[in-house]
Parts: structure tokens; C-alpha cells; sequence
């Protein structure tokens, strides 16, 4: 009799902790997919006049935030990081928007841009490309470029790739160290770096891209990012590039920069004082502030 009561209290047990389980798995669910349904374009950033748009350009169909006032010269461009959207740099954009006509476009397979989990997910080359067309559908023959993290390697090789398409670079904490190569010494640095962030922390944005993207595609694009090696092209950007770290940066560390800065023809380096990782989201108007003047330099007029 005593066996069979704690047989039975055992089942009880069990079946408890799988009601529980399904329960966690529907909220789950519920959540992630209530996660991919944010609105692309944030509420503050459409109230301070960034406007969003789809096109379909060749096989994918991207999302743009574009800033409505015009200005005179060539245009700004930023690139989000790995699986995550232009979200990220809409404060920046809006910081820039006072000098440049700025524009964000999802990276396809990421954001508001994003594809079939069937699809594959695009290299780092066939994303430059990709980017590239984009430009051609927007009229857009030149520009200049803002990158951080991963946005960094798409950018380096749309320059090699495409280099009448961009006057200037500016690489913002970029990746991937050739030193740390090894994505357990890449996660112990994110970590690191998220707790410095952790009074504006983007994790919070990072959750509602992760969810877009879908965990297939951000464990192939983390595969993607480890396996492309920046290095290699460098060499070969002739753009005028502005290298910017934040001197707490663990995941771009100084040498690293130092090192891209002696590989590449023209380039320069700017540190930022008690910044971290991801200063487009972090310290936008610091940054912008910081930029500025290596844009100003490089700021073509249309000669129409």
C-alpha cells in the first residue's frame, strides 16, 4: 500500500512538472512570437521623423528607415551588427540627421527585412552585394558608410567588391579578432561587454531581432561571422576609414584596432573615453558628435 502511494505520488509529480513544462513552452511561444511582431521603426524614432519603407530589391524584399529632410552631399548609410536590425542605429541616424540625409536598411534575413527560415542564410560577400543593390535601386551611386560589429565585415567587403560605391568608412568596433578566433573567448567578451552596458543595455532589442531572424539563422550567421576574415581585405579598401573603438571595448580590444589600422591604406583611429561595444545604441549623440568632422571631410556634393 505504501508502494503503491508513492507510486502514485511520483506520477503526480511527473504529470505536474509536465503541465508546468507545456505551460512554459506555450508562454514561450507566445512570447516569441509577440516579440516578432514589434513594429520595425520605434515609436520615439518615428516621432522625431524617421520614416520606414519596403522594397523589393532583386530576390529580397528590405526595409529601410530613411530620414525625411533632405541635405546637400552624399548620404549616410549604417549597417546594424550580427542579427540584429537597424533598430539599433536609429538614434544615431536621428543625431546625423541634423547634417546628412541618413539611411538604415535590414541587412536581408535580419529585421524587418527578414526571409523564409528555408532560405539560406546570405555570406558575408553575397550580403555586400545584396547592399550594393539596394543602392542601385535607390538611385544611390555613392555613399558614405557607418558599420558596427558584423555591420563592420559587410562593410569592408562592399568596398572591396564595389569600391565607386563608398567614399568614406566608418568601422565601429569591428570584428572578428584574429587573435580571438574561438567563439567561447567571443561569448566571454560579449559578456563582458553587456555588463558595462548593462545602464542602456540593447538586450532588450536584441531580443525582438533574435526573434525575427529565428535561432537557425543566428547560429548560421555567428558561424558566417567567425569563418570571414576582415583582415584579408583590408589591404585593399582605398575609401578614407575612421577606425573607432570605446576605450572599454572588450570585444574589438586596442591591438586588434591597431593592427587593422597598420593593414589598411588610408586610415585613422578614434578612441571614445569610457566607451563600450555598441556605441551607436549606447552613447549615439557622443558618437555622432565624434564622427562628424571625419564625415564633414568626406562629404561630396552633387554636381548636378
Amino acid at each position: 500500500m505504501k508502494e503503491k502511494t508513492q507510486r502514485n505520488s511520483k506520477q503526480r509529480a511527473l504529470m505536474v512538472a509536465m503541465a508546468a513544462g507545456m505551460a512554459g513552452t506555450v508562454w514561450g511561444i507566445k512570447k516569441w512570437r509577440a516579440l516578432q511582431q514589434t513594429p520595425p521603426v520605434g515609436i520615439h524614432s518615428h516621432h522625431a521623423g524617421l520614416a520606414g519603407y519596403y522594397q523589393q530589391v532583386g530576390r529580397w524584399r528590405i526595409f529601410t528607415r530613411a530620414t525625411a529632410k533632405p541635405m546637400p552631399g552624399l548620404p549616410v548609410v549604417l549597417i546594424h551588427g550580427l542579427v540584429l536590425s537597424g533598430r539599433a542605429m536609429e538614434d544615431l541616424a536621428i543625431a546625423l540627421s541634423w547634417d546628412f540625409r541618413v539611411l538604415v536598411p535590414d541587412l536581408p534575413g535580419y529585421g524587418a527585412s527578414a526571409m523564409p527560415a528555408s532560405s539560406p542564410t546570405l555570406t558575408v560577400d553575397q550580403q555586400a552585394d545584396a547592399l550594393w543593390q539596394w543602392m542601385q535601386h535607390n538611385d544611390i551611386p555613392r555613399a558614405l558608410f557607418i558599420g558596427n560589429s558584423f555591420g563592420c565585415q559587410v562593410l569592408a567587403a562592399l568596398a572591396v567588391r564595389h569600391p565607386e560605391a563608398v567614399a568614406a568608412l566608418v568601422l565601429q568596433g569591428p570584428t572578428v579578432d584574429r587573435h580571438a578566433r574561438f567563439l567561447p573567448v567571443q561569448m566571454w567578451r560579449d559578456w563582458r561587454n553587456g555588463r558595462r552596458e548593462k545602464f542602456h543595455s540593447p538586450a532588450s532589442l536584441s531580443r525582438v531581432d533574435y526573434a525575427k531572424a529565428g535561432v537557425f539563422r543566428a547560429l548560421a550567421s555567428i558561424r558566417i561571422m567567425m569563418r570571414d576574415r576582415i583582415e584579408q581585405r583590408l589591404p585593399y579598401i582605398q575609401a578614407p576609414t575612421l577606425l573607432v573603438r570605446g576605450s572599454r571595448d572588450v570585444v574589438s580590444p586596442a591591438r586588434w584596432i591597431e593592427e587593422m589600422d597598420a593593414l589598411l591604406p588610408d586610415s585613422e583611429i578614434l578612441t571614445l573615453q569610457q566607451g563600450t561595444h555598441t556605441l551607436n545604441y549606447v552613447y549615439p549623440w557622443n558618437f555622432c558628435r565624434a564622427i562628424r568632422p571625419f564625415l564633414m571631410a568626406n562629404r561630396e556634393h552633387d554636381h548636378e
